[in-house]
């Protein structure tokens, strides 16, 4: 059991500190003095995301170091982990749950995690070795918090926009304010995105990362730049390869299929995406963005805690095939 101060102190970092009463800030801490061990049967808490992740790092101290991005606009700790098995290695990164009602991501991030530390298999601990893996498990932690406690479809922020209108979408760019898809008054208004950037720029060595991964849900699909155009990228027969590669790697166990394409042509145009910012801004080369499951659900955000496990377990093949493809580009 881990001291009571060092518990207390890691629920403290999940609460909000903008406007919280004391009395609720000590509700808070009583509901959470005991959270359950994540085990992949239920969707765990922020509190239970952040008290596995202190395990883990103090059980593999050689390879895995935590990261803090910064604090959300209502005061609650963004965290990070990285797992580095040999130096000298290239990076990925990989962010989760940006949107807030996508549960599936941040409890499938922490699957992967588990995996790339502990599997036995060969094609697995090959990947893992391959690169240094940075993942950010939730992202809009302020969001997530809400659609645990509240509402249990909200998608967005938590900063307030005017009178009438709460939350900002940190995955776009247009719309007004009363939209779910809000972004904000310019790029980068938000803390959590500010900071995010601010972290891949200055905390990361520049030109290490040669992959960047967004997890999303639920269109069941692998998607590149761009977002705003048809128009492909110039690498993107790279990045259709390691997409496909993806996508039968995945299929192989459940025989789930995924679509592969840029995220205009098999969605919708949009401005604003993380990867487009990763490939144009930050020069990152293969970047993308991946949708989790959610069909056959009365609400495809909403997936029932049977389903965990085999996205959990069908992702990892992917990233298997992904990572092997990668390789064979000559880019790890």
């Amino acid at each position: 059991m881990a001291n009571i101060k060092t518990v207390i102190r890691r629920i403290k970092d999940c609460m909000p500190w903008n406007n919280a009463s004391p009395m609720t800030q000590n509700l808070f801490i009583i509901r959470n003095i005991a959270p359950k061990d994540i085990d992949w049967t239920f969707y765990p808490t922020l509190v239970e995301i952040y008290t596995w992740l202190d395990s883990i790092i103090l059980q593999n101290p050689k390879v895995v170091s935590g990261f803090h991005i910064g604090r959300s606009y209502e005061g609650r700790l963004i965290r990070g982990i990285k797992l580095s098995f040999k130096r000298g290695k290239k990076a990925i990164f990989i962010e989760s749950n940006i949107h807030a009602r996508e549960w599936i991501t941040s409890a499938t991030a922490t699957y992967i995690i588990k995996e790339l530390l502990h599997s036995n298999k060969p094609d697995v601990r090959k990947m893992a070795e391959s690169l240094d893996w940075y993942i950010v498990p939730v992202l809009n932690v302020d969001g997530f918090a809400y659609s645990k406690e509240k509402d249990r479809m909200w998608r967005k922020s938590r900063r307030p926009v005017n009178a009438d209108s709460v939350g900002i979408d940190l995955n776009r760019r247009k719309v007004g304010p009363s939209s779910t898809q809000y972004p904000g008054p310019h790029p980068e208004s938000e803390p959590e995105i500010k900071q995010l950037v601010d972290f891949i720029n200055q905390g990361i060595p520049n030109g290490s990362i040669v992959m960047y991964v967004a997890l999303h849900a639920a269109a069941q699909c692998i998607l590149c730049p761009f977002t705003h155009t048809t128009t492909p990228p110039k690498n993107y027969k790279e990045m259709m390869s390691v997409a496909k590669a993806f996508a039968d790697a995945l299929s192989a166990r459940y025989g789930t299929k995924y679509k592969c394409g840029s995220s205009a042509t098999i969605l919708h145009k949009f401005s604003g995406g993380s990867k487009d910012w990763a490939y144009a801004v930050k020069g990152i080369p293969l970047t993308f963005t991946i949708e989790l499951p959610g069909r056959g659900t009365k609400s495809c955000f909403a997936l029932p805690n049977k389903r965990i496990l085999p996205i959990g377990r069908e992702l990892l093949d992917g990233f298997v095939g992904m990572i092997g493809a990668v390789k064979k580009l000559g880019y790890i």
